[in-house]
């Protein structure tokens, strides 16, 4: 059926997004804590919730994690507070890096069976023609769009089956050399 074909891609979709989240949160509490950046939890709670807005979000909470570095420096580095706001802006990078070429395709790739190459033009398609919603769902739409096509695909093979009986293996070489 396919209205639980097109459920199962965005419970895929939050889900894979979750887990992405979750990822973000520890590796930023991991950063915060390995270098000595105070209230590293909470500044890891922000990251996780910055990661939901595209693009943006990523920077928002890079700035906030600099921001913190400046303000109350590190409790295990010896380093300036704006020498440590530079180590934390390069954790930030690096672990944006991390989620954007290994984490997000083995999570969000998998589960949602999507070539990263259309991916990326459709939201930017998305994104032009619906600004940041279209953002947001440009993923989770074309899968169910992708999905729909499988569906309508499968329901027309089974149709024809069904109308010419189903073929031989020696039916479809005669027919295949014609």
């Amino acid at each position: 059926m396919l209205r639980k074909r097109i459920f199962n891609v965005w419970k895929n979709y939050i889900t894979s997004q979750l887990l992405v989240t979750l990822f973000i949160f520890l590796l930023n509490w991991l950063m915060g804590w390995l270098t000595g950046l105070r209230f590293s939890f909470i500044n890891a709670i922000a990251a996780a919730v910055c990661e939901a807005i595209p693009n943006f979000g990523p920077i928002i909470s890079t700035v906030i994690s600099a921001i913190l570095a400046v303000a109350f420096g590190s409790t295990k580095l010896d380093l300036a507070n704006w020498q440590f706001a530079l180590v934390i802006i390069g954790c930030c990078i690096l672990i944006q890096l991390l989620q954007n070429w290994v984490i997000s395709p083995l999570i969000i790739g998998k589960k949602m069976d999507l070539n990263p190459i259309v991916t990326f033009i459709g939201m930017l398609v998305f994104s032009a023609v619906f600004g940041f919603w279209g953002m947001v769902l440009a993923v989770p739409v074309m899968a169910s769009f992708k999905e729909t096509m499988k569906f309508t695909q499968e329901r027309k093979a089974a149709n024809l089956d069904r109308i010419e009986g189903p073929r031989t293996p020696n039916e479809i070489e005669s027919n295949e050399t014609k």
